[in-house]
């Protein structure tokens, strides 16, 4: 129903909006008149190459500067000036002036008044440019996530340009945090819970930047707000503005296509009355409020992806590579937002598709070919509604309902799983501010799932199965289940301030699972000081438990009494601020995790148990300089060390993800105000792999087999490590600026050396040589963006 009915909606906005956008240009024409010998000047300020309005953008007589006038926040402005005057300059942050002359008496020009951008930055602030609230905290600000370099515009792969986070293989954006595995990470559009959020393979975030105000990463010791998850917390915030007027953008690139827009629908008109100042009056900037403003926002996206068109250039040029995959995504989204009597509301709708396929000659093939076939389909719908009440003496209410719906098909190498997911969340938070040293948040959030699951696999050991490990002995498991669960979490965070330079943030999180032993009670609290201006002190504690994922609590498959995995976790550091535009922070972490899904040691019939323990340490530096004058970039270093203890031998040995060292530089810069330009470079430590002493001839099977060295392994033993992975990516645009809509060309250069990064490390055929996997090569990427 819903998809019969986009067209006609998206009609009805845009009819909208036009009709919006003629009322509005009746008031656009410049008026001179004289009065008196004097010229009265009234227009609009606008951005050139699009339709947004400056405000606050300041107008004086160039005659006499004490004669001067600001726009309002819809971009008009009235100035009165001797007719004697030789023109007017109009000048805002981030525009170049323009400067009007005006000669017999009249302005040699017409509203709108259009600005240029200027050849430098006019230092806004994008990274951690609001107050944060959590210890381990970054925010990255929408303007960040379209500039910087090398991440193709997508907002989690730049947080890979931070310390201690790392890709979860070459090229993807699915990343490991602090020592963690991918699937420790929780992810949050709002307060929507996503199952992921990534395209297949990390090639994209499955939400467009334009729909992104600023994105939240929390790499661990976070408050009680967050729960079911022992890694890292990524936070997406949708815009929380109504949009004033129809905008949007089109591009069209190699590898992939969007589009975007934006606007709002029965909305009043704001109050464009003149505003007239001079050296005794003051400009009155006000409009209509946004509380009183009855239009419903509206925001939407659609993308694909056409790699697959590529199929054979892509299988030509890799024909001397061990690894071919193509996949093809698609995403949508489609956001609403409003206001009501007491507060706020958002409505949303996002879908994401995934569909690959890959040929490999990796291992053992039982094809002529030697080529393995490989097949995976995945979809996602998520639906929302959250209310938002100021109920008045310091209380805040908020209201929200998911309903989530995942498909999940694979066919990888003969193991087949077909499993379909639905999940609905009814949540509420209660916020008290009792005076300004301190408040707190009661929230509660009970789930529901339904999970289908039908599989045909081999009965795999927990985790990625150990080189040792022969699938062609293993015995295979078909089945099908169905199951219902009930979960959910509750929480009290606290914050309190004695002083202005001291905050406490205490809390609880209480995780009840959908089985009787799955219960844990997590305290955590947090504390800052900032001892001098500029300079703060930090340090967290807390713990943090999760549910074990849902493969290994599937009857028949796994084992539905396996407990909540949980760890700790210690977080000490200092910031500075200095120079205005510099920020450093220095944090030491550590944590230990323990009753983490393993393979089953002390009764085999239990598939698997809480059988893994692991620690990881690690310190992190970052330097950045926010965007001021023609440049702007930061450099990230982090070291760590991840462990996990082999549940048989009691060894402890290096996780799978564990990368010593990882270094990033980020640098961009405005060429002139048109053209920028920008690359990063990363570097990592290689990721450990487990060395054979050869294979040895199964002829039962026909194949072979890594050849045993002695002992036994219940994990991988990582003795060996592949080469280092080192990386520079490009990115260039230059804007094309007509009088209200832009044309960005740009030139996305991956891989731009052209090296040859090894993804991971296996072995040929009868183990006597290995095999290096590597990454794509240089991609080069052209394509146009229409913004308006």
């Amino acid at each position: 129903m819903l998809k019969k009915n986009v067209p006609l909606i998206i009609i009805v906005l845009l009819s909208n909006q036009l009709i919006y956008s003629q009322s509005v240009f009746a008031q656009d024409k410049t008026q001179d008149a004289n009065l008196d010998g004097k010229i009265k000047i009234q227009g609009k300020v606008r951005a050139l190459g699009s339709r947004t309005d400056i405000v606050d953008a300041m107008i004086f007589d160039e005659s006499n500067r004490q004669i001067t006038t600001r726009s309002n926040n819809d971009g008009f402005f009235t100035l009165i000036v001797s007719k004697t005057s030789k023109g007017i300059v109009i000048r805002a942050e981030n525009f170049q002036d323009l400067k009007i002359k005006i000669e017999d008496g009249k302005l040699q020009s017409e509203s709108p008044f259009l600005l240029e951008p200027a050849p430098e930055y006019g230092g806004y602030g994008i990274i951690r440019a609001k107050k944060k609230d959590e210890i381990s905290q970054t925010s990255f600000q929408a303007d960040e996530i379209d500039q910087a370099p090398g991440t193709s515009r997508d907002a989690v792969k730049l947080l890979q340009t931070l310390p201690s986070v790392l890709p979860a293989s070459v090229g993807s954006a699915d990343i490991v945090v602090r020592g963690g595995l991918p699937g420790d990470n929780s992810y949050y559009y709002d307060d929507l819970l996503l199952p992921f959020i990534f395209h297949f393979g990390g090639a994209q975030t499955i939400i467009p930047s334009r729909m992104i105000e600023s994105m939240d990463f929390y790499p661990g010791a976070f408050s009680a707000r967050y729960t079911d998850t022992i890694g890292g917390v990524i936070q997406l915030r949708s815009p929380g503005k109504i949009p004033k007027k129809l905008s949007g953008e089109f591009e069209l690139g190699m590898i992939q296509s969007g589009i975007y827009l934006e606007g709002n629908a029965f909305g009043k008109e704001s109050n464009d009355s003149e505003k007239v100042t001079t050296d005794a009056v003051q400009a009155d900037n006000s409009t209509t409020s946004e509380k009183d403003n009855d239009a419903i926002g509206y925001r939407m996206g659609f993308r694909r992806t056409y790699l697959e068109l590529y199929k054979p250039l892509i299988q030509k040029l890799a024909s001397d590579s061990s690894f071919v995959t193509i996949p093809q995504a698609t995403d949508y989204q489609f956001v609403f937002n409003g206001n009501h009597s007491t507060g706020t509301w958002q409505a949303y709708l996002l879908g994401a598709a995934d569909r690959v396929s890959l040929s490999s000659d990796i291992g053992n093939s039982n094809t002529a070919s030697g080529k393995n076939s490989f097949s995976f389909y995945n979809y996602t719908e998520v639906s929302g509604l959250k209310y938002s009440f100021n109920l008045g003496n310091g209380y805040g209410l908020s209201v929200f309902g998911e309903q989530r719906y995942l498909v999940f098909q694979q066919n990888i190498f003969n193991d087949v799983i077909d499993a379909k997911s639905h999940l609905f969340v009814l949540g509420t938070a209660l916020d008290k501010k009792i005076n300004d040293q301190f408040s707190y948040t009661l929230g509660i959030r009970p789930k529901v799932a339904r999970n289908q699951v039908g599989f045909d696999v081999v009965q795999y050991p927990s985790g990625d199965p150990t080189v040792y490990f022969d699938p062609e002995l293993a015995p295979r498991n078909k089945t099908s289940v169905t199951v219902n669960y009930f979960y959910g979490d509750t929480y009290l965070d606290f914050t309190y301030s004695p002083i202005k330079s001291l905050k406490f943030n205490p809390g609880v999180n209480v995780l009840k699972g959908p089985s009787a032993n799955q219960l844990a009670i997590d305290p955590r609290i947090g504390v800052k000081y900032e001892f001098m201006e500029g300079q703060t002190l930090k340090a967290a504690w807390g713990y943090y438990s999760q549910l074990p994922a849902i493969q290994y609590l599937i009857s028949g498959y796994g084992n539905p009494n396996l407990n909540l995995e949980r760890n700790i976790q210690y977080v000490v550091g200092h910031e500075a601020k200095f120079f205005d535009n510099y920020s450093t922070d220095l944090q030491l972490w550590y944590k230990t995790s323990n009753n983490l899904t393993g393979p089953a040691v002390s009764d085999p019939n239990n598939k698997f148990e809480n059988s893994i323990q692991s620690r990881a340490k690690g310190v992190e530096f970052f330097l950045k300089k926010k965007p001021s004058d023609f440049w702007f970039g930061w450099i990230s270093y982090g070291w760590s060390m991840a462990e996990v203890r082999d549940p048989g031998s009691g060894a402890w040995r290096f996780s799978d993800y564990d990368r010593t060292h990882s270094f990033n530089l980020v640098y961009g810069q405005k060429i002139t105000s048109r053209w920028n330009a920008g690359f990063r470079l990363q570097y990592m430590t290689g990721n450990p792999y487990s060395t054979v002493q050869g294979g040895t001839f199964n002829q039962n099977t026909g194949v072979y087999a890594a050849a045993p060295d002695g002992n036994t392994y219940l994990i991988n033993k990582n003795d060996g490590r592949s080469p280092y992975f080192m990386e520079v990516d490009f990115r260039t645009e230059y804007d094309f600026l007509f009088s209200d809509w832009t044309l960005t060309s740009y030139l996305n250069i991956l891989n731009l050396f052209n090296r040859s990064n090894v993804a991971y490390t296996t072995f040929n055929r009868d183990y006597s040589n290995t095999v290096s996997v590597t990454g794509l090569p240089i991609l080069p990427s052209i394509g146009v963006i229409a913004k308006f």
